[in-house]
């Protein structure tokens, strides 16, 4: 079973991105653009980034950081009704949310620029090494966009993670192999330095017994 579901549900943790709001899928022709920052999901679900590359094609085309094995993530092409159902196999049965990711003092040459910035990294998906907490597909989404590795969402989780480090660990401890490997990843990504001597101990052995 998914553990992340339950997680945010039960913490009732939010992880649309800040300055978003959400698009009527039936609309996105008229109000996405190339270089647009988009995003989706259902609630209590992560939300799965990538960035529109042209509005013109039949089913508007983006490029994405994305695997059905979260482990081999690997950047790439799809389509509008791929990137909302979550896979091929699941266009017409799984509908997402959509949302549109808006930057202050945005530009049409800031838009062109996102979008040579995700054609170079897809020209060079080789170099890019999928991993949840660091190099996930928001972060790839915000690099194109701002030119920085940043993931707003693990930044939420961990800081929850963290905070509530036992009653979690407790929780953990029935979660199959996976789920223990992908939380394991998002605690690694906490800022350290902040942590206070016990909850430093606390942090040492939850991600000592969750790998």
């Amino acid at each position: 079973m998914d553990y992340l579901p339950q997680f945010l549900k039960y913490y009732n943790i939010d992880l649309q991105p800040t300055n978003s709001n959400g698009i009527d899928i039936k609309l996105a022709k008229d109000l996405l653009y190339p270089g647009a920052h988009i995003a989706t999901a259902n609630p209590y679900e992560h939300f799965h980034h990538g960035i529109v590359i042209d509005t013109n094609t039949p089913d508007i085309s983006i490029i994405h950081l994305w695997a059905a094995d979260k482990n081999s993530g690997r950047v790439q092409t799809t389509t509008l009704p791929i990137f909302i159902a979550g896979s091929i196999d699941d266009v017409g049965k799984n509908l997402r949310h959509l949302y549109l990711v808006n930057y202050d003092g945005d530009t049409v040459k800031k838009q062109q620029t996102t979008v040579e910035t995700a054609k170079k990294t897809l020209e060079n998906a080789d170099d890019i090494k999928y991993n949840l907490a660091t190099l996930n597909c928001e972060s790839f989404a915000s690099f194109c966009r701002t030119g920085k590795w940043r993931s707003e969402q693990t930044e939420k989780l961990t800081n929850v993670l963290i905070e509530n480090a036992a009653d979690i660990y407790e929780k953990v401890k029935d979660a199959d192999e996976n789920n223990k490997r992908n939380i394991s990843a998002l605690v690694q990504a906490a800022p350290i330095d902040a942590l206070d001597p016990s909850q430093k101990e606390l942090y040492d052995h939850f991600v000592r017994n969750t790998i």
